[in-house]
């Protein structure tokens, strides 16, 4: 009876810990929308030039963000849209179906040799880096495959994915489980407006007096499409107008071939849209149930493939445009790899062309091969 009582005790105890790990990210996403301006009336409490060294993917979009290294560089947080904190938000913290269902008493351990070797795969495949603090992340996000192949060790999904026939098949879903995918329409306002208001006419206008009448806009790591979606509708909205007989050409693209199934679909629920214009929505989206259905004009105007960002020969096939979004994406890497992304994302562009990186991240100590571009409230990378 003891040793039962201890085995139950125990379990409970990991659970807890589990529990404990996901409310504590899932509230650092809620603390990231206050600090940031989407439900704070204080804006003196913006980070400044705290620099964080740590850039596992758990400091992406759905937790505390990054702060830059520069403070001269770094992007300044968009302004705050309300005196009050919206404590509905609280609603979307929930403990998923599979984080209950799990035994925790026997769930397996990655010990730190094996830690070692995933994480050296990880880095080697697609140039995530996770800290050796980040164990933890790693080996529950991992633990997701061994029970998708009902493996009983890392080391038997480790040799899985070492063989190369195996390999193939797998390697999207463990891309899949070690990516985070935070995203929403209009997510970074004032980046719209630079892109609508200054960015697109002054490269339409040098086209157009080219006789070059295409425009090519690549929303790197786009997750499920929003960031992407948003700008072919602004380009409907706003620029279409003003640039008549112009082709634009939108290209979405992820590692994550789950997501970019879903940015095909054009089906989004409530909270993708929770900011976007009552017009926009109105516009472009029919309703079905709970969800939202694109319409066709917007989602023509966009195509989504898979682009390992890590991958050099891949990324020497992205060229041709003339504006790049590539944010909240470089927190996942190291500086290496940030310094090879980056440069691969200045091939891609043309000459007078521009980079767009999420407000915590910066160039700097990445590249000096950009003009910092400031616009207000928030800051682009032109390619001279």
């Amino acid at each position: 009876m003891h040793n039962e009582k201890t085995t139950i005790t125990a379990s409970i105890a990991s659970l807890y810990k589990r529990l404990f790990t996901h409310y504590t990210v899932m509230a650092s996403d809620l603390f990231d929308k206050f600090r940031f301006g989407q439900g704070a009336g204080n804006t003196n409490n913006r980070p400044t030039n705290t620099p964080q060294p740590d850039s596992s993917p758990e400091s992406s979009g759905s937790a505390v963000p990054n702060t830059p290294s520069d403070g001269n560089v770094g992007n300044t947080p968009p302004p705050a849209s309300g005196n009050t904190f919206d404590r509905s938000q609280l609603g979307q913290v929930f403990i998923p179906p599979s984080l209950l269902s799990l035994d925790s008493g026997n769930a397996p351990k990655m010990d730190d040799a094996t830690f070692k070797k995933f994480r050296d795969f990880v880095y080697e495949q697609c140039g995530i880096s996770f800290t050796e603090n980040k164990k933890y992340l790693l080996e529950g996000r991992i633990a997701k495959r061994l029970e998708a192949h009902n493996l009983t060790t890392f080391d038997e999904y480790y040799r899985l994915i070492s063989s190369s026939a195996a390999a193939r098949e797998e390697l999207p879903s463990l891309f899949e489980v070690v990516t985070i995918n935070e995203t929403y329409f209009f997510r970074n306002p004032p980046q719209f407006e630079a892109l609508e208001q200054v960015i697109l006419p002054e490269i339409l206008k040098a086209k157009q007096a080219q006789g070059n009448k295409k425009l090519r806009i690549w929303s790197a790591a786009s997750s499920s499409g929003e960031e992407a979606y948003t700008m072919s509708m602004m380009i409907l909205e706003r620029i279409k107008p003003q640039f008549p007989g112009f082709t634009f050409e939108i290209v979405g693209s992820d590692i994550n071939t789950a997501v970019l199934e879903k940015a095909r679909s054009g089906v989004f629920k409530e909270y993708s849209v929770r900011n976007m214009p009552a017009h926009y929505l109105n516009k472009y989206f029919t309703r079905d149930g709970d969800k939202y259905v694109l319409t066709p004009e917007v989602r023509n105007q966009v195509k989504f493939i898979c682009v390992n960002l890590y991958d050099t020969p891949t990324m020497r096939t992205m060229t041709g445009f003339d504006v790049v979004f590539c944010c909240n994406v470089l927190i996942y890497f190291d500086t290496i790899a940030k310094q090879q992304v980056v440069a691969d994302l200045y091939d891609a562009l043309n000459k007078s062309g521009y980079l767009f990186i999420g407000y915590s991240e910066s160039l700097h100590g990445v590249s000096k091969a950009f003009k910092l571009v400031h616009f207000p409230k928030t800051i682009a990378y032109k390619k001279e």
